[in-house]
């Protein structure tokens, strides 16, 4: 199996402020929600404030690298400062775990720097090397028209009394560099299967100029939809757990899924619609703005506290071989996609009825394959799909590697 090391989940909205504040109030967000504010538990550590608790960058291993955080930077800047890219700001925070929330760092902590970078591995670079004749050479070029790959050596011979130089091909390691296995909107606009009576009992009541927004439905007449910067009015308040100044996902109920094969309820899909801010709350009501969407936001849409979703960084693996035999892990089946149902192909988010219940998690891959209409012959191996988020019993992955077209229904194996 090809993974990578879990950490805590974050936004990908990373801010970095260096705040100073005298009023310890706050506590740190729950555990599964992201704070839109910065802790105020701030302490003095040598010369300067920070709300965590970095360890003495003297404790580092030798030769570490490190990192010193200044106004302005943000994890994901570092990560493509230090690694060139910032989708493996994750890695950074993995090799610091004392940032307890990675929405907040402070100009002076020092960050331990490791992991791996995105960058591809060497695959055509020539290196000069010394032939018997005292002549530089130069790996990968070609001899009698033809290119030397794959490690293999050729080495003219000498005729007699003539020196000939020898010529020689090495392989060059070629790997696959970890990758943000997804984008932004992949783990923001899509959703999640959930419990069909999953309670959510704040929603949007009604938009401050509705009628700019009115917009005909098929099955509920006329509708009002809201994009970013919309002013709206929420059914919900103090009293049932919303904040002023806090973002949450505004989210639409879907269709049920059943399993392909046995066609049981396995739940209701959820739609990530977008995000709203809290601006002001009263105990039963309050007034916010749409901030971010990825459809149009409807009114009855429910609010939900903002899910901490980091994009998994991993090596994509080949897909097994002919002759491989199926690793015996946990199985289960392509329930679900977006937009599409038939021909899946790269790049599609699908859902599958495995999650961490079944040791399934963000940065795992399934193997998807059919079974052979002919008895006795091995199955059809499609390709693979990399795990982006989990629940209970299913997960929503993308499809990182084709070879031939997926549907719903397919099997899926863990690597």
């Amino acid at each position: 199996m090809a993974s990578v090391r879990r950490v805590a989940p974050v936004l990908l909205l990373l801010v970095t402020i260096p705040l100073f504040a005298a009023d310890p109030a706050k506590a740190k967000p729950k555990k599964g929600e992201s704070s839109s504010r910065p802790p105020r538990e701030l302490h003095l550590v040598a010369d300067h404030w920070t709300a965590w608790f970095p360890p003495d960058p003297a404790t580092y291993p030798p030769n570490a690298k490190t990192y010193t955080i200044k106004a302005g930077d943000t994890l994901s800047g570092i990560a493509q400062q230090q690694y060139g890219n910032a989708y493996l700001w994750p890695q950074l925070w993995e090799a610091n775990t004392w940032i307890t929330d990675a929405h907040w760092i402070y100009p002076g902590d020092v960050l331990l720097v490791t992991g791996e970078t995105s960058a591809a591995a060497v695959s055509t670079q020539t290196t000069p090397t010394t032939t018997a004749g005292g002549t530089a050479a130069t790996t990968g070029t070609t001899a009698g028209g033809r290119t030397l790959t794959g490690g293999e050596a050729m080495t003219r011979p000498a005729g007699p009394g003539v020196q000939q130089p020898g010529i020689t091909a090495v392989e060059i390691p070629r790997e696959h560099p970890p990758i943000p296995l997804g984008a932004e909107a992949d783990v923001y606009c899509f959703g999640y299967i959930g419990d069909p009576n999953e309670p959510m009992p704040n929603t949007i009541a009604s938009f401050e100029d509705p009628e700019v927004r009115s917009e005909p439905s098929e099955y509920m007449g006329p509708q009002t939809g809201g994009s970013n910067g919309d002013l709206i009015f929420v059914n919900g308040g103090t009293a049932t757990g919303l904040t002023a100044g806090e973002t949450y996902m505004a989210i639409e109920p879907g269709d049920l899924i059943v399993h392909p094969r046995t066609g049981q309820v396995i739940g209701q899909h959820y739609n990530y619609q977008g995000q709203v801010r809290i601006l002001c709350a009263e105990e039963t009501r309050s007034r916010a703005m749409i901030v971010q969407n990825c459809r149009e936001i409807h009114r009855g849409a429910r609010l939900k506290p903002m899910p901490q979703l980091p994009i998994p960084i991993a090596r994509i693996p080949d897909p097994p071989g002919f002759c491989d035999a199926p690793t015996g892990r946990s199985a289960g089946y392509i329930i679900d996609s977006q937009d599409w149902d038939l021909a899946l192909a790269e790049g599609n988010l699908v859902q599958v009825n495995l999650g961490h219940d079944d040791q399934i998690q963000p940065g795992d891959f399934l193997t998807v394959y059919r079974d052979s209409d002919i008895p006795g012959q091995p199955r059809q191996v499609l390709g693979e799909i990399g795990i982006l988020t989990t629940q209970s019993h299913t997960a929503t992955g993308k499809i990182v590697a084709v070879r031939r077209a997926m549907q719903i229904g397919d099997s899926v194996e863990a690597r």
